[in-house]
Protein backbone atom coordinates (compact mmCIF):
# COMPACT_ATOMS: atom_id res chain seq x y z
CA UNK A 1 0.00 0.00 0.00
CA UNK A 2 1.62 3.39 -0.90
CA UNK A 3 0.51 6.98 -0.75
CA UNK A 4 0.76 9.43 -3.26
CA UNK A 5 0.02 13.05 -3.50
CA UNK A 6 0.28 15.07 -6.49
CA UNK A 7 0.56 19.06 -5.80
CA UNK A 8 -0.37 21.39 -9.25
CA UNK A 9 0.40 24.91 -8.87
CA UNK A 10 0.64 26.20 -13.09
CA UNK A 11 2.56 28.96 -13.89
CA UNK A 12 3.44 31.66 -12.33
CA UNK A 13 5.81 34.48 -12.26
CA UNK A 14 8.13 36.25 -9.62
CA UNK A 15 8.86 39.62 -9.68
CA UNK A 16 11.11 41.69 -7.08
CA UNK A 17 11.73 45.39 -6.74
CA UNK A 18 14.37 46.98 -4.46
CA UNK A 19 13.97 49.48 -1.62
CA UNK A 20 10.35 49.95 -2.87
CA UNK A 21 7.29 48.49 -4.09
CA UNK A 22 5.80 48.05 -7.21
CA UNK A 23 4.58 51.00 -9.05
CA UNK A 24 1.09 51.40 -10.50
CA UNK A 25 2.17 50.78 -13.90
CA UNK A 26 3.31 47.33 -12.93
CA UNK A 27 -0.31 46.74 -11.55
CA UNK A 28 -2.13 47.64 -14.64
CA UNK A 29 -0.05 45.77 -16.77
CA UNK A 30 -0.66 42.79 -14.14
CA UNK A 31 -4.35 43.04 -14.73
CA UNK A 32 -4.70 43.28 -18.17
CA UNK A 33 -2.52 40.77 -18.75
CA UNK A 34 -5.20 38.49 -16.63
CA UNK A 35 -7.97 39.91 -17.88
CA UNK A 36 -7.30 39.77 -21.49
CA UNK A 37 -5.05 36.73 -23.22
CA UNK A 38 -4.37 37.25 -26.94
CA UNK A 39 -4.41 33.61 -28.60
CA UNK A 40 -1.36 32.79 -31.24
CA UNK A 41 -3.43 31.06 -33.74
CA UNK A 42 -6.34 33.82 -34.00
CA UNK A 43 -6.56 36.01 -36.80
CA UNK A 44 -4.49 39.04 -37.17
CA UNK A 45 -7.91 41.88 -37.10
CA UNK A 46 -8.80 39.65 -34.00
CA UNK A 47 -4.79 39.81 -32.50
CA UNK A 48 -5.33 43.66 -32.79
CA UNK A 49 -8.78 43.99 -31.34
CA UNK A 50 -7.72 41.96 -28.44
CA UNK A 51 -4.74 44.18 -28.04
CA UNK A 52 -6.75 47.26 -27.98
CA UNK A 53 -8.58 45.88 -25.84
CA UNK A 54 -5.69 44.90 -23.31
CA UNK A 55 -4.52 48.14 -23.32
CA UNK A 56 -7.97 50.20 -22.79
CA UNK A 57 -7.52 48.17 -19.98
CA UNK A 58 -4.26 48.69 -18.85
CA UNK A 59 -5.26 52.33 -19.19
CA UNK A 60 -8.59 52.20 -16.85
CA UNK A 61 -7.04 50.15 -14.55
CA UNK A 62 -4.08 52.41 -14.06
CA UNK A 63 -6.44 55.61 -13.63
CA UNK A 64 -8.03 53.92 -10.80
CA UNK A 65 -5.11 52.59 -9.15
CA UNK A 66 -3.62 55.95 -9.30
CA UNK A 67 -7.35 57.62 -7.64
CA UNK A 68 -7.24 54.91 -4.86
CA UNK A 69 -3.33 55.65 -4.08
CA UNK A 70 -4.46 59.71 -3.61
CA UNK A 71 -7.60 58.31 -1.75
CA UNK A 72 -5.53 56.59 0.92
CA UNK A 73 -3.22 59.22 0.96
CA UNK A 74 -6.04 61.50 1.86
CA UNK A 75 -7.27 59.04 4.81
CA UNK A 76 -3.67 58.70 5.89
CA UNK A 77 -3.12 62.36 6.04
CA UNK A 78 -6.47 63.04 8.09
CA UNK A 79 -5.80 60.31 10.47
CA UNK A 80 -2.03 62.16 11.26
CA UNK A 81 -3.67 65.37 11.56
CA UNK A 82 -6.43 63.96 13.85
CA UNK A 83 -4.01 62.52 15.78
CA UNK A 84 -1.71 65.52 16.26
CA UNK A 85 0.67 64.55 13.84
CA UNK A 86 0.93 67.05 11.36
CA UNK A 87 4.76 67.26 10.51
CA UNK A 88 3.73 62.87 9.19
CA UNK A 89 0.56 64.31 7.72
CA UNK A 90 3.02 67.31 5.33
CA UNK A 91 5.15 64.12 4.37
CA UNK A 92 3.02 61.95 3.51
CA UNK A 93 1.04 65.62 1.13
CA UNK A 94 4.83 65.56 -0.42
CA UNK A 95 4.95 62.28 -1.31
Amino acid sequence: MSNSVTLSLGAFEVVTTSNKGHDPEFWAETIANRVVSVGGNCHPIIAQQAEEFKQAVRDTALHYIKEAIKSDRTTLTAEFERQGHKDMADIIRRL
